[in-house]
């Protein structure tokens, strides 16, 4: 087997009992190889309608969300790299592995700790795309709850800062004549208009990874529009994360663990909704 086909077998699976064969894979360098390539499948679509593009980190997802027949961009290898740590927030990139992130936070005395099982495999790209939350999410919550910030290429070729905002500075970015006024103006005027009906269909849960969750963007009460939350668990459908900033907490001093003996199952679940709470 040559060079070739060994890499395309390497990124027909992921994690799941998926198996797609893709036909390119590409290892963008920086954002600009990424708007290149986006830009690149725009010009080409019309004679090649099945063109697409699926980004791809670490390829721990059990779902397939990485595998794609056509175009696939793997992040890992070039744009890993932790750029900026604080005691408030980290910036990275979606191919660094976390355990490389978390080690680097930690020297602050600090997490992010919407992390999953695959904690030491995983890359923090992959799990922005699904909206990762692990054994501390019923205390922090998932990742959603933790990006400030995104640099996302959309559709147009061109790379975009995503992050929350007021309804006056959402009224400013809407009255651009370009193709971000236009995303923020069509998206604010669904969420305006089926404001009810978009929050009662939020589902009733501690942990939803659907993705799209519409009813987390505007919030009419608070004043704010957050796109970062369209982003987070659209599995790299809606653009392509090329950078992160993540949120970070302090790492507990103690921890305490309360072990349970039970003489049967038949009231665990009973026994959940009354722990749960503490």
């Amino acid at each position: 087997m040559d060079e070739i086909e060994k890499t395309l077998k390497t990124y027909s699976r992921d994690a799941s009992l998926f198996e797609i064969k893709p036909q390119v894979v590409v290892f963008p360098k920086n954002s600009s190889d990424v708007k290149e390539l986006v830009k690149w499948v725009n010009t080409n679509k019309k004679n090649f309608p099945a063109l697409s593009i699926t980004p791809r980190s670490a390829g721990t997802d059990m779902s397939g969300g990485p595998l794609n027949d056509s175009v696939i961009v793997d992040f890992t290898k070039y744009m890993n790299k932790i750029i900026k740590v604080t005691d408030d927030f980290a910036v990275a990139e979606p191919g660094c592995f976390y355990r490389d992130f978390d080690k680097e936070t930690r020297k602050k005395d600090r997490i992010m700790p919407a992390y999953t099982a695959s904690r030491e495999i995983c890359a923090i790209g992959g799990m922005v795309a699904n909206n990762s939350g692990g054994e501390k999410s019923i205390r922090y919550g998932k990742v959603e709850n933790y990006v400030k910030k995104l640099k996302v290429v959309f559709t147009d070729g061109n790379e975009y800062e995503v992050k929350p905002m007021s309804l006056s500075e959402l009224e400013e970015k809407i009255k651009e004549e370009n193709f971000e006024g236009g995303l923020y103006r069509k998206l604010y005027e669904i969420l305006k208009n089926n404001y009810d009906e978009i929050k009662s269909a939020k589902p009733d849960v501690s942990k939803n990874s659907s993705g799209y969750y519409l009813w987390n963007i505007y919030d009419k009460d608070k004043q704010t529009f957050d796109l970062c939350q369209l982003i987070v668990g659209s599995q790299g459908t809606l653009g392509i994360v090329t950078e992160i900033t993540f949120g970070l907490v302090p790492i507990p001093k103690y921890s305490n663990l309360l072990v349970v003996f039970l003489p049967s199952i038949d009231h665990v679940s009973e026994l959940v909704n009354r722990v749960l709470p503490y």
